[in-house]
């Protein structure tokens, strides 16, 4: 659970820390219904892969309104422990023993966010599916309850937002 934790802070920030330019006119994009509500983060809607000493990591992320506004989403896929291929195919929370996925999606908060992947025997697991992949993009669905994260204190839940209708279509 600790390396899960230090995964969702470690895409939270890399979200953060974004600030290009807005791409809100592009064809890429990612959104979700949130509790309800649609969502799309299509500014900077984009796609990053990592990879180092035989771990890879995945992160598809994306703002509400502008780079300098906090509202984002970032979901990612890990190949630890396994060091298999991150290829299309289905990704949950509660397969640990090849995989991890996790995902923060950060309200506008400088230390609340919403995190999957992290939450004990969550209800509606995190599950990102990759439907198609290749070296320029990306593209799939995702769904899953994310849960209160206060990063000040460390508090994780039990409120939870739940995201459904999750789509992504990004670049690398």
């Amino acid at each position: 659970m600790k390396k899960t934790f230090l995964f969702t802070v470690t895409i939270a920030l890399f979200t953060l820390s974004c600030k290009k330019s807005s791409t809100s006119g592009s064809p890429y994009y990612i959104k979700a219904t949130v509790d309800g509500t649609a969502k799309t983060f299509n500014v900077n809607a984009m796609a990053m892969k990592m990879t180092a000493a035989g771990i890879t990591s995945i992160s598809v992320f994306g703002n509400v309104k502008s780079a300098a506004d906090l509202e984002g989403i970032n979901i990612g896929i890990n190949n630890t422990p396994s060091s298999k291929p991150i290829v299309a195919g289905t990704y949950t929370e509660t397969n640990t023993a090849d995989f991890v996925t996790a995902g923060v999606y950060n309200p506008g908060s400088q230390t609340v966010v919403w995190g999957a992947g992290q939450y004990p025997s969550p209800t509606h697991p995190l599950t990102i599916v990759i439907t198609s992949i290749d070296d320029k993009t990306i593209k799939g669905t995702f769904s899953g309850d994310f849960y209160y994260t206060n990063t000040a204190t460390v508090q994780i839940g039990p409120d939870k937002k739940t995201f459904t209708n999750g789509e992504f279509n990004v670049k690398f």
